[in-house]
């Protein structure tokens, strides 16, 4: 048993006697995988939702009667299985009651078509999509198998569990899945077939009569064509492997609307009794249902020791509840000093999906104690730079340089470096910028230099600065004059003369950036790329291909990877460097549930995620060019370490720093209302952190803070950690709207 299943027989067992926290893990963890099930039996019909929401409430109530909690999984599938089998029971048992044979296929809202949701919400490739049209041509007992074969291809079912749910062997549901695919393989090429862009004149003769209605019958007529006929049967010819296709196919996500029902379920009067105690009292469904689903819409802070994460190796990934509350840091060590803006400061920023997120504020300190703060005013045309003591108190008035962005800020002891963007004198095709290393040096500007040229610009750098003493690397988001996007890393002198190295065009679909500070060229340097599909290792390579190590899977859906580096992109403290060279990457991921190499693209993968919402992910780097440990496609890979683990609660806002001799994570804490393609609302709760050794491992819990982080994240000389931040709770609950402005900002200093 690996440690994962063992944490879920943990939750079942917990589950089993009451425990309200675990009974909510074991729904919010297993709804998905029940309607992706249910769905996919149904097929058409309007009535998954009521059919998901029965399951649940019977598996509430037999709880306490599972017998094996390690075979929790199966049997939670079974139940599903023969509510399926009860609606068509009592659906066809109506129909011959009360109308026609002929008008029980009635065609369903579209609204309520699962597999018209799979094809519009997964963004399939045209097989996929030609994939999930042909289950509408199966018989209902191979749309059964299929269901529960989807889920293995997708690696959340094992075939063992499979075998169980259906109540076969091994052996015999393996003669099943067969007898399936083979049905599904007709069925595909006869989707193929149809969308044909001519179609030959005996399939036109065949289809003479046909009413647009999947079905055996017309199956069967149709397939028959295709065998004797060379041209059309070719359409079958070069499909590729249906396990191939959803391997690369992630679960749906479960509506909002019936997250919501199951919410309201949950506020019932006697939601707060123990199942044990419902079962025994013989109460009805709906009201032992109400005392799992309450834990939905309760607070995500509470403690838990149910699914609390055993001690794990220094580079194993640990499952955790979120973190458990406990005195505050901030009356441990942090202290804060407020300073006042002369102008507005809009300090939110929707990312690439739409989610506000807190605009990047670089922090910097400088070898002698002083630092600087950069921020962009709401007018969008200038940046501000304010000058702060070594008690970081403003030590005088804001130099204000014109600017776009404020993207990068290296701090000197008679000045400061600031990367930012500006009208782009080359001209471009979409108005984009150019971007800029604009150097100030006693108060007045010493130089600039442009680091972009003709056919590039940038229309956001989302980027990062950084500084060994005699070189600047500036890696910033760039797009071509075809509209196609990638990001360019540029070194410049001590005097913004152009250095040897870097790359015009590196990590193309970049959508993240991380880069830290070498003694020499090339710095380190991590990008998220949505055509890899992973983050990427590319120290003096920039493009990933072989040879750039691969740290992680992410599932990316049309450009979205789920913003592993913040919505404002850039290397908001995410990369980490100790003095031995070794390095900790933080992030916010999805992780995954499968993961293999995409036949179609070089060194890409498909990827299937394995939560919905984010976790808080952490990697440890052996120097700036390898992993400390290779990362395999195996979920429980030694190479992730996982912070949290849960699908209740979103993180975000992922940053790390150094803390002495260790290293502080930190993040947003939500509170999932819903999630759709990997974007989650909900409500703020908090920000945490979490001290790690040099290694990655967790030292000590992590704790609930009193303060919050929308900065860079600054080391100081005596092993203190210094971040800025808006002292307003960000809002996570809607997306797109217009960013609030504050004429604050607050600097936290952590003492190590």
């Amino acid at each position: 048993m690996t440690i994962t299943d063992q944490i879920q027989t943990d939750v079942v067992v917990a589950a089993r006697s009451g425990d309200r926290r675990a009974i909510g893990a074991l729904v919010t963890d297993h709804l998905p995988l029940v309607y992706n099930f249910v769905g996919r039996m149904l097929g058409r019909h309007p009535d998954v939702d009521d059919v998901v929401q029965e399951t649940m409430l019977r598996a509430v109530r037999d709880l306490p009667a599972l017998r094996e909690p390690s075979r929790f999984r199966p049997w939670l599938m079974a139940i599903a299985r023969h509510q399926v089998t009860e609606r068509h029971r009592t659906r066809h048992a109506l129909v011959s009651r009360t109308a026609p044979f002929d008008e029980e296929s009635h065609e369903p809202d579209p609204a309520t078509d699962f597999a018209g949701v799979t094809v519009l919400r997964l963004d399939m490739s045209v097989q996929r999509r030609q994939t999930a049209e042909a289950t509408l041509w199966l018989d209902d007992d191979h749309r059964e198998t299929l269901a529960l074969w989807w889920l293995e291809a997708a690696g959340v079912l094992t075939r063992a569990e499979v075998a169980e749910s259906m109540g076969l062997s091994v052996a015999h549901a393996g003669v099943r899945i067969q007898r399936m695919r083979e049905q599904l393989d007709v069925a595909r090429t006869i989707v193929a077939a149809l969308a044909a862009p001519a179609r030959c004149p005996g399939l036109t003769a065949a289809l003479a009569g046909w009413d647009d209605v999947p079905g055996a019958l017309w199956r069967k007529r149709i397939a028959r064509h295709l065998r004797e006929c060379d041209v059309c049967g070719a359409a079958g010819k070069s499909l590729v492997p249906t396990e191939r296709l959803l391997a690369g196919a992630a679960l749906i996500a479960v509506p909002i609307d019936l997250q919501s029902r199951i919410a309201v379920l949950g506020k019932a009067p006697s939601a707060g009794l123990p199942v044990a105690k419902l079962a025994a009292a013989g109460a009805a469904v709906v009201t032992a249902a109400a005392a799992l689903l309450f834990l939905l819409d309760s607070d995500p802070e509470q403690p838990s020791a149910v699914v609390a994460a055993p001690p794990s190796p220094v580079v194993a990934p640990s499952a955790t509840s979120p973190p458990s509350p406990s005195p505050s840091v901030a009356a441990k060590g942090i202290t804060t000093t407020t300073i006042t803006l002369p102008v507005p400061f809009a300090y939110r920023i929707p990312g690439y999906s739409g989610k506000q997120h807190s605009r990047r504020t670089p922090f910097a300190v400088a070898p002698n104690g002083t630092a600087w703060l950069a921020w962009l005013a709401a007018d969008g045309a200038n940046v501000h730079v304010t000058p702060l003591g070594k008690d970081f108190e403003r030590s005088g008035d804001d130099i204000v340089v014109p600017g776009r962005e404020a993207s990068g800020l290296i701090a000197h002891d008679d000045g400061f470096a600031l990367l930012t963007r500006r009208a782009d004198p080359n001209g471009n095709t979409f108005g984009d910028s150019g971007a800029y290393l604009i150097r100030y040096r006693d108060g007045k500007q010493a130089w600039t230099s442009l680091l972009t040229d003709a056919g590039t610009s940038t229309p956001m750098l989302v980027g990062d600065l950084a500084w060994n003493g005699t070189v600047y690397g500036a890696y910033f988001a760039v797009r071509d004059e075809s509209g196609h996007f990638g990001d360019r890393l540029a070194y410049r002198s001590a005097a913004g003369k152009p250095v040897p190295g870097g790359w015009d065009w590196g990590c193309s679909h970049n959508t993240g950036i991380a880069l830290a500070a070498e003694k020499k060229t090339p710095f380190a340097s991590v990008c998220a790329n949505d055509w890899k599909d992973g983050l990427f290792l590319n120290t003096g390579i920039g493009f990933p291909r072989p040879g750039a190590a691969r740290l992680d899977h992410e599932e990316c859906v049309a450009g979205y990877c789920g913003e592993p580096f913040g919505g404002d992109g850039g290397g908001y403290s995410n990369l980490v460097r100790f003095p031995d060279g070794r390095y900790l990457l933080a992030w916010q991921s999805r992780g995954w549930s499968r993961a293999s190499p995409d036949p179609a693209d070089d060194y890409g993968y498909l990827v299937t995620a394995r939560w919905e919402n984010h976790n808080v992910a952490v990697t440890s780097l052996a120097g700036k060019d390898s992993p400390a440990v290779p990362l395999t496609t195996d979920p429980s890979t030694r190479a992730i370490r996982y912070l949290t683990s849960t699908a209740a609660t979103d993180h975000v806002n992922v940053r790390i720093g150094r803390l002495g001799t260790a290293a502080f994570v930190v993040w947003d804490q939500v509170a999932v209302s819903g999630c759709s393609a990997g974007v989650c609302d909900g409500r703020y709760t908090g920000t945490y952190g979490q001290v790690l050794t040099a290694a990655g491992a967790p030292g000590g819990k992590a704790r609930k803070l009193d303060v919050q982080v929308g900065g860079d994240l600054a080391p100081l000389a005596d092993g203190s950690l210094a971040w800025p931040f808006v002292d307003k709770a960000p809002d996570y609950r809607s997306r797109g709207k217009a960013s609030p402005t504050t004429r604050t900002i607050t600097i936290a200093i952590m003492k190590s």
